[in-house]
């Protein structure tokens, strides 16, 4: 009983982690794209694009940030056989995240939010410039260590736990890269849609002086559904060839050959991911060619705004794919996941469960009224200490 709950609070504390980040990984890569084009062209409505755009990042950062420790202390709590076990191997990767990566980010985070409209044009693009450094970095980190759970390289197993032997064999991890760029163009997917979804809701509800910003920002979500609803196949397939050489076990669960239950769900997961694929793949292109059409339209724009949980499920499909396809491995052909659960009583798994439980419900609805009100409000207001244009 121990693991299934443990199981299942790290699962609910990854889903709803994962809220934020793909969300605040894209959306700050797209607010960097308005930078850019404010530096070169000089025009302001890509910098009041940029204010409000990223206002939402902000909001969203935050909450992710406050969801990622409470996902980081349960490998104390709830795996702590499994952190003995990886403490070698999870220490260099998890501490150059937080001071490399999360404190470039915070800085400049803190940067844009307080001084944004006291910057050059030079110093704006390089303050979003190293904020998107930092985000990106954060994600090499983490998936760094989780690649080597799928691929164990670069350390040895004693019988007791890894032993780091070549940590440039860790950073190289191939797995970890496949994951990490799936994964990056899975975030600018799902950031496009959020954009396309906010234009669309502007267009339809919002204020007349706000809409010509909003089909620029509609311009740009849909080119990025577009090219990323592209590439994700392709490096999905390249992708595949390399898990039959790594784990062919997952192969056989995506490909029928396993028909236990869980692989059944892999199975499942997988096509839902592939089959949105395509759904994005098709909606890039007629959007982008028909764009006159849903500017006018707004049958469609209303139909756009509730798009937005599409790429969501495709995300946690793929999530389930990956984490469910290694098991009954929690580092992939060495430890079973059973033996990385912490020797605790049944009674503390279940209420730090549904306190975990009770405590994200609150955030959801902190995060959400605080985002949708953001959003209604426009471009021309911003709030937080910021001024208006």
């Amino acid at each position: 009983m121990v693991e299934i709950l443990s199981r299942l609070q790290f699962a609910l504390t990854i889903a709803f982690h994962f809220i934020f980040v793909p969300l605040t990984v894209g959306l700050i890569i797209i607010v960097l794209v308005f930078e850019f084009r404010y530096y070169r062209k000089g025009e302001e409505k890509f910098k009041k694009l940029s204010n409000y755009f990223s206002d939402i990042f902000l909001i969203n950062y935050a909450f992710g940030i406050v969801t990622g420790i409470a996902m980081t202390v349960q490998f104390g709590t709830n795996w702590g056989n499994f952190s003995i076990a990886m403490g070698d191997v999870f220490g260099s990767p998890l501490v150059l995240e937080a001071i490399i990566a999360f404190f470039l980010e915070s800085t400049f985070n803190g940067i844009w939010f307080f001084r944004r409209h006291a910057l050059s044009k030079g110093l704006r693009l390089l303050t979003v410039a190293m904020i998107t450094a930092g985000t990106t970095l954060s994600a090499v980190w983490i998936i760094t260590a989780n690649g080597f759970m799928h691929n164990p390289v670069g350390a040895t197993w004693n019988g007791t736990k890894m032993v780091l032997e070549d940590f440039g064999q860790i950073v190289l991890n191939p797995y970890t890269w496949y994951m990490f760029v799936h994964n990056h163009l899975s975030a600018i997917l799902l950031s496009g849609f959020v954009v396309l979804a906010i234009s669309s809701w502007h267009l339809l509800k919002g204020k007349a002086e706000d809409k010509e910003l909003f089909k620029t920002a509609a311009r740009y979500g849909t080119w990025i559904i577009l090219i990323t609803s592209i590439l994700l196949p392709v490096l999905g397939n390249s992708y595949l060839a390399y898990l039959n050489t790594v784990q062919p076990t997952k192969i056989d669960m995506i490909t029928g050959l396993d028909t236990a239950a869980l692989a059944v769900v892999v199975r499942l997961s997988f096509h839902v991911m592939v089959g949105l694929g395509f759904v994005f793949l098709g909606f890039g292109i007629y959007t982008t060619v028909f764009r006159k059409r849903y500017e006018q339209s707004p049958t469609l724009q209303k139909y756009y705004i509730y798009l937005v949980p599409l790429p969501y499920i495709a995300i946690i499909a793929g999530w389930l794919v990956t984490e469910l396809g290694r098991q009954p491995w929690i580092i992939y052909g060495i430890m079973e996941t059973s033996a990385g659960v912490s020797d605790v009583p049944v009674s503390q798994v279940w209420f730090s469960l549904i306190t975990i439980v009770l405590f994200y419900g609150i955030l959801f609805v902190m995060d959400y009224v605080l985002t949708i009100a953001r959003i209604k409000k426009g471009i021309l207001a911003h709030e937080g200490g910021v001024v208006n244009e």
